[in-house]
């Protein structure tokens, strides 16, 4: 009885240890799962912030100056030089479109984004992705309606964007053109809303990114 007992014993413990083992197996398989979904996630983040964010929000800070001074211009009746009105103009046109990753976020969502264990971390992925870049798209696109379609053929057709200088009279007729001066102030705030916002945005990605570092960390113990 004694020796049977002991067999039985020994059997129960051989299966708690290869079950051990294979919950243990299962749950390293998970963190490397986690952490390979998390380091593309960091990857696309890194090549936003270098490749979008930064020269993006440092070109619209060079426009954004020049559109100041046409908006002051215009609304404020500020005084411009002629030389200076047509560098303004030059300085404006054309726009900086944000083309965003995402790639590693949709591949995350197909593994399963509980995949990432971390609950304040996997809800700043999902802010980001979810909401903070679409609100980025969305207001990128009404800029690139807006200067498309009223914007720039306004520009085309009062504006010679090849000439050195502007005459008095052309100076004075784009001074008094209301159409030009709405379509400005318009554009000073769409370029604002989008400006301001970028820029919160970039803060979140550098946040996330070193939250994500410091994770990586932890799973890597």
């Amino acid at each position: 009885m004694k020796y049977a007992i002991g067999e039985i014993v020994l059997v129960v413990i051989g299966i708690l240890i290869a079950l051990s083992i294979n919950n243990w197996n299962e749950e390293r398989k998970q963190r490397q799962k986690e952490m390979i979904n998390l380091i593309a996630i960091k990857g696309d983040l890194e090549n936003d912030l270098n490749i979008e964010f930064i020269p993006g929000i440092n070109v619209y800070a060079e426009k954004n100056k020049a559109l100041r001074h046409l908006n002051e211009f215009y609304v404020n009746k500020k005084t411009v030089p002629k030389d200076s009105l047509l560098k303004y103009f030059r300085n404006n046109y054309g726009e900086w479109y944000f083309i965003l990753n995402k790639g590693a976020f949709e591949n995350l969502k197909s593994t399963g984004i509980d995949i990432i264990s971390n609950d304040s971390l996997r809800n700043k992925i999902i802010s980001i992705y979810g909401n903070d870049y679409p609100e980025i798209e969305n207001r990128d696109n009404v800029i690139k309606q807006f200067f498309d379609n009223e914007f720039s053929p306004l520009l085309f057709d009062n504006i010679n964007f090849s000439d050195s200088t502007l005459s008095q009279n052309h100076f004075n007729y784009l001074k008094d053109n209301k159409q030009i001066g709405n379509r400005i102030m318009r554009h000073y705030f769409l370029r604002i809303w989008l400006f301001t916002r970028v820029n919160e945005i970039k803060s979140k990605v550098e946040l996330l990114i070193s939250d994500i570092d410091k994770e990586l960390e932890e799973l890597n113990k």
